[in-house]
């Protein structure tokens, strides 16, 4: 008894020694990255006026156990080039892309610059298009809720579902910020937003995709409405899919199709049924 005991021991010492080896910090990056922690402070100053109002600059933490990605936390300013008057978002997920590290520059407090217009900025809301495919900028703005003015969205790198990007999304006004600025991620669909998102100007739509499985799926639709000052959303419809009945019987893929009418749920017979 003693003997397998000790064999199992043996055993499972190895698994776990094997496993912490495979994902030591040491091993998580390319050489150049070791070292980048919350201790280290990398500064970036854009160079060029962003929207044509905005000098940017960021405070960024970068965590070598986020690489290959290079994201961490970060403190991004906005500055009004008319009026010096400025803002200061903090993001969790930030990442510049093609950022090259300078281990000199970093130790000596210097500035990094670099040109905004250099990132790969794809301005497609107007096109039903999937947000995944929007950008791979730490920030932007874009109109995603139709009212004719750009929002602020602070790209919260891999953040979403299944790795795609998160979105975090603030109300800006001609005056530079509303509310300094106005923090509108916490209502939906925008807390929602990640690289599932689709947008679609026609309607006035954005749908929300949860990626759970297979045949775990859950989709909702809202449309934009006129509100007091402000745009708001109501949901419309939506869809799940699921295998399992109310007794816990598999029942192979089914998808349940509803709209909203008056407030409440009302099932779509025509579109629910067996998935094919």
């Amino acid at each position: 008894m003693f003997s397998i005991l000790k064999t199992l021991l043996l055993f499972l010492l190895l698994l776990f020694t094997n496993h912490s080896f495979a994902w030591e910090p040491a091993n998580c990056c390319p050489e150049i990255y070791k070292g980048l922690n919350a201790n280290k402070l990398i500064k970036i100053h854009f160079t060029d006026v962003i929207e044509d109002r905005y000098i940017v600059d960021v405070e960024w933490f970068p965590d070598n156990g986020l690489a290959p990605f290079l994201t961490g936390p970060a403190n991004i300013t906005f500055t009004l080039k008319e009026s010096n008057k400025s803002f200061t978002l903090r993001t969790e997920l930030y990442h510049s892309p093609d950022f090259q590290v300078d281990w000199e520059k970093i130790n000596n407090g210097e500035v990094f610059e670099m040109k905004y217009s250099d990132f790969n900025n794809q301005s497609t809301v107007k096109e039903p298009l999937k947000a995944k495919v929007f950008f791979e900028t730490p920030f932007f703005f874009e109109d995603v809720n139709f009212d004719g003015t750009k929002e602020l969205l602070i790209t919260e790198t891999r953040g979403g579902q299944r790795f795609t990007h998160e979105y975090k999304v603030y109300s800006i006004d001609e005056f530079g910020a509303l509310n300094s600025p106005y923090n509108i991620t916490n209502s939906m669909p925008y807390v929602e937003f990640d690289g599932f998102t689709e947008f679609n100007p026609e309607d006035k739509t954005i749908t929300l995709y949860y990626q759970g499985g297979a045949c775990t799926t859950v989709s909702e639709t809202y449309q934009a409405v006129d509100g007091y000052r402000t745009v708001k959303f109501k949901l419309i419809k939506g869809w799940e899919t699921y295998f399992w009945d109310d007794d816990g019987n598999d029942i192979g893929c089914h998808i349940k199709t509803y709209d909203i009418v008056n407030g409440r749920e009302v099932l779509n017979l025509a579109k629910s049924g067996p998935v094919n």
